[in-house]
């Protein structure tokens, strides 16, 4: 009697997603070391609390005040857009499930009711995380913050099932072609609509209403959609590859194509204006860093996330974080130099004990001043005012050209 309760159609559906939470959760345990982890996420949890908990308790900084409401949930309906949805079809099923439609339509069902509570989920999330916008920006109760987050995930679960059923149907440029208009038309009704109701709670419930009913008919538009067999099996595949994908992508370097000509910095134009042995050797270190694609995406990588770090939090967190951001691109700067300086093109030369360390200093300065311009002047930009992050930036820059030295003379005398 077991045996033939687990050949179920919501019995192989069970099965399978518990198959597939094992195998992202086996990836997982294959590239993630939970050791560093741990030390990386306490110490980050406890900062966000904080921060959080900031956001509530203290004045909110000067950007909030400038963040429109459309553009909030601009920004939300761009998550909505980031989700899918998984019915654990597989190519093999075509010899049975095919022909089966009660199974078909089963796992379909079962599927759609996954994806809306995951979106659901994630939209209360979110909802939380931007709460104190909600409250203190735009003036609205804990009720009303509540029915938005449910009006978010109602909305999403729309959206996820609506682009899933152009996914399923065209692929190519076909597919692109429908579902770009078809995603900015629902971003901004939902915008509109959004606006629209955020201020009453009997407009909220209608908004909700009116989306679960929405949600119900696509529901079913989608349970009744014929010959998209291939389709489905598809997107399932995509769907289910891509955390594996984004994990192996952390872990394993990509072959590239051999390149002939370099992205930027293609021809010989001089950067310094003194031609010393010093300069030369800094200028060819810089355009050398800036010419390895990798190198290149982690020094834009870097700037974004140091930009984002000292503009969010308020004063004085703001001010030690960016101290702190500081230090440590002066220590990554320096180490991109040892990796230039180890090179077998600098082993063919023979160079001077200071000159090598001058041409350091020079690289590692011309690598940190546009990122402490950026941070400097977000700082004070998000603190104080647009005109104001001008003072910051140049207090910025002055305080990371004097940790560079201090790094520089303790790296010197470490290796005379």
């Amino acid at each position: 009697m077991q045996t033939f309760q687990t050949y179920t159609p919501l019995g192989l559906y069970r099965r399978r997603r518990k198959e597939h939470f094992n195998e992202q959760l086996k990836n997982l345990k294959l590239v993630v070391d939970w050791t560093v982890w741990v030390y990386l996420l306490v110490p980050g949890l406890l900062y966000l609390s904080g921060w959080y908990v900031s956001l509530w308790s203290k004045p909110l900084p000067s950007w909030t005040t400038g963040l429109t409401l459309p553009a909030l949930t601009g920004l939300i309906d761009i998550v909505m857009l980031t989700g899918g949805i998984i019915i654990f079809v597989e190519e093999a099923d075509v010899l049975f499930l095919k022909s089966r439609s009660l199974w078909m339509r089963t796992l379909m069902r079962q599927g759609i009711y996954r994806a809306c509570l995951q979106h659901l989920g994630k939209m209360i999330a979110i909802t939380a995380l931007t709460a104190p916008l909600w409250s203190r920006v735009y003036d609205m109760s804990f009720i009303q913050i509540a029915l938005i987050a449910i009006w978010f995930g109602a909305v999403a679960s729309f959206q996820v099932i609506v682009l899933h059923m152009t996914k399923v149907r065209y692929t190519g440029w076909r597919r692109w072609l429908r579902m770009v208009p078809l995603a900015i038309v629902m971003g901004i009704i939902t915008i509109g609509a959004t606006f629209w109701m955020h201020g009453q709670i009997w407009t909220l419930l209608a908004g909700i209403v009116a989306a679960i009913l929405l949600l119900i008919m696509v529901g079913r538009m989608r349970l009744e959609m014929k010959g998209t067999f291939e389709g489905d099996v598809r997107e399932d595949l995509r769907e289910r590859l891509k955390l594996t994908a984004l994990i192996l992508s952390r872990s394993i370097t990509k072959p590239k194509a051999p390149r002939t000509r370099t992205v930027i910095f293609r021809k010989p134009r001089k950067l310094l204006r003194h031609r010393s042995i010093s300069n030369r050797t800094a200028e060819i270190a810089f355009k050398a860093f800036f010419r390895n694609t990798s190198t290149m995406k982690l020094y834009l990588q870097l700037g974004g996330l140091s930009i984002a770090a000292v503009a969010l939090p308020p004063f004085p967190v703001n001010v030690i974080v960016c101290g702190l951001l500081i230090i440590m691109l002066s220590v990554l700067f320096y180490r991109s130099w040892d990796v230039f300086a180890t090179s077998d093109y600098v082993q063919l030369v023979s160079y001077d004990a200071e000159a090598l360390n001058q041409a350091a200093t020079t690289m590692v300065r011309m690598l940190f001043v546009p990122i402490g311009i950026l941070m400097g002047y977000s700082m004070g930009a998000a603190w104080l005012g647009w005109l104001e992050g001008i003072l910051t930036a140049a207090a910025a820059v002055a305080f990371g050209l004097f940790v560079l030295s201090i790094t520089g003379w303790i790296r010197y005398i470490r290796s005379a």
